[in-house]
């Protein structure tokens, strides 16, 4: 007994097609949620009893730092510190606020403030919390 040959040969392969129309439709989802996103983040700022309410302005500069040492400036992330003195020198407002995490060293603090003033910073506000009343 004598069995045929198939004169095709099947070859497995997957499907890409779905997967191509799942990956784009993915990548649409995430470029229309991208701008709704706010470019920032949450920062667990000291208290103080003394602390005076004031209203951010938009034309006041911030500076947040965040525990991972990353400083951003009104959401734009600076790499270093000559970034920070070069976007803060271009400024038309000398007066700027920084938002730092708590536990950041205060040498790092102190070490933007210095660059701050280098930079012809005049007034550098120190955002904090009220204290809550027991």
């Amino acid at each position: 007994m004598e069995f045929k040959k198939d004169s095709q040969d099947y070859e497995a392969s997957i499907n890409m097609i779905p997967l191509i129309d799942i990956m784009l439709v993915l990548l649409i989802i995430f470029m229309i949620t991208a701008p709704v996103l706010k470019y920032s983040f949450d920062v667990d700022v000291p208290s103080a009893q003394t602390s005076q309410a004031t209203e951010q302005t938009e034309d006041i500069p911030l500076i947040v730092i965040n525990k991972l040492n990353e400083i951003r400036i009104n959401g734009l992330v600076l790499k270093n510190y000559d970034e920070l003195k070069k976007y803060v020198s271009e400024l038309k407002r000398k007066e700027i606020l920084i938002e730092a995490e708590k536990s950041i060293s205060y040498g790092i603090i102190v070490k933007v403030m210095d660059i701050l003033k280098q930079a012809g910073v005049e007034k550098i506000g120190l955002v904090t919390q009220k204290e809550k009343e027991l």
